[in-house]
């Protein structure tokens, strides 16, 4: 695990279905107001962020014996994805085809789990496999043909898309007053699954189910998303909804974030300029002689979770959580059951929980 950086800034985004946009801050006094307030608050606050890379295990621990697999698309595509919208009446000759995404997605998800060193080789099952136009069924490979895939393209394991249906609204999403813009609206839904050469499937298929809404961005800030076509719309969708799966086959690193208190005493100023440069060793060692010394309460809690984080940082998820849980039962104790600090450090502690559950299937994964 690696520290990303000392302190976490505020950041002028939000997510809105996975797909990140901008905010604009409101102009005038109003506006000075609110970003004087936010500073003051960093600047007074007794808790600093940090942002930390986790390695994360898969959702699917394949068989050790696997070194290669097979991208298949059993998908049947849509000939028609429907497509409303609130804006313009759609011609009667519209028509929105979803191979070209079908074919995308595998191709992207391919790619990305081939970029990853968990396997010597990820090939794509090229032309189609499946024929009909049921695109609502939800078909799943035999026994049989999985062996005879694994045995004709010499892999120990098929990854297939056994569907993916798209819907499409636009509507229009106003920016101000006088602004606004089109805006597509896509639903998703779908099914993967993994098989392995004796015929089984893994017994949890992984659902993608997700409204997406992608937005095109310019130097002078957003721009209408009405230039692209349907199929286009479809194709982006496609390549975002690939790139967020292939964290089911293999091992990633994932964004997360943490905290560690601060006070004016020496020695406390002295813990957080070693926190801020990333010498976490320094830190955790004049926390631990405040948190020996320390007769308050709140000091011990905080003390305790700074405690957490360096064990966490450093390795020894054990020793964060016990540290973590002492720091919330001095909390709970004194405090609120509903309380925010309360709930925060309550959280902190079943995050530990599942990252020591899940340190044992990504020793697994990564052997």
């Amino acid at each position: 695990m690696t520290v990303r950086a000392a302190e976490r800034k505020a950041e002028d985004t939000v997510e809105k279905a996975g797909v990140s946009f901008p905010l604009r801050l409101t102009s005038g006094l109003f506006g000075l107001l609110f970003v004087a307030g936010c500073l003051w608050a960093v600047s007074c606050s007794p808790v600093r962020y940090v942002g930390i890379e986790t390695h994360t295990p898969a959702s699917i621990t394949f068989p050790r014996d696997v070194k290669k697999v097979l991208i298949l698309n059993r998908a049947a595509a849509q000939p028609e994805v429907p497509f409303t919208s609130t804006i313009r009446k759609p011609s009667d000759t519209l028509k929105i085809a979803s191979d070209s995404a079908l074919a995308d997605f595998c191709r992207i998800l391919g790619r990305q789990i081939a970029e990853s060193p968990y396997f010597e080789d990820v090939l794509l099952y090229e032309g189609l496999y499946r024929t009909d136009q049921a695109v609502a069924s939800d078909v799943k490979l035999t026994g049989s043909e999985v062996r005879q895939l694994c045995r004709e393209h010499d892999v120990q394991a098929v990854i297939s898309l056994d569907r993916l249906l798209f819907s499409i609204r636009e509507e229009v999403w106003k920016i101000s007053v006088i602004d606004e813009l089109n805006e597509w609206h896509v639903a998703v839904s779908g099914i993967l699954r993994t098989y392995w050469p004796d015929g089984d499937t893994v017994p949890n298929a992984i659902y993608l189910t997700d409204t997406v809404i992608p937005r095109l961005t310019s130097d002078d800030g957003w721009a209408d998303v009405s230039v692209l076509t349907p199929e286009q719309v479809l194709r982006e969708v496609a390549a975002y909804l690939a790139t967020e799966a292939y964290v089911h086959f293999v091992p990633y690193w994932r964004e997360d974030t943490r905290w560690y208190y601060v006070s004016s005493d020496s020695r406390w100023k002295e813990a957080a300029a070693f926190a801020a440069t990333e010498r976490w060793e320094s830190a955790v060692a004049i926390w631990e002689a405040l948190y020996e010394k320390s007769v308050s309460w709140k000091a011990k809690a905080r003390l305790a979770s700074n405690l957490a984080l360096g064990a966490e940082l450093g390795g020894q998820l054990t020793a964060a959580w016990q540290w973590a849980t002492l720091a919330y039962q001095y909390f709970a104790e004194h405090l609120d059951a509903n309380h925010s600090t309360v709930l925060l450090q309550k959280s902190y502690v079943e995050v530990l929980e599942q990252r020591i559950a899940a340190e044992k299937i990504l020793h697994r994964q990564l052997e």
